[in-house]
């Protein structure tokens, strides 16, 4: 059972080939969470300090490694709207 103040992640996505994936990760503890993958093109870091509803272009990175994973565009969309 999901609670209120749970973080989720989630497949937005079908899982059926495609060139775009959309990975939902709402909740309390999301920019956190998001922060530990998430590496800005510009450099900067500290997206809990981004404004809500701002798109973001970035990188998805292994927290481990640091290696590039993917190419991502980030979307901040705080409560409570």
């Amino acid at each position: 059972m999901i609670r209120e103040n749970d973080t989720i992640a989630a497949i937005a996505t079908a899982l059926s080939p495609s060139g775009i994936g959309i990975v939902r990760i709402s909740g309390p503890k999301a920019l956190s969470v998001a922060g530990k993958v998430f590496r800005s093109g510009a450099g900067k870091s500290a997206i809990d300090a981004y404004e809500s509803h701002t798109v973001h272009y970035g990188y998805i990175c292994d927290p481990k490694t640091g290696r590039t994973v993917d190419e991502v565009l980030m979307l901040v969309l705080k409560a409570p709207h």
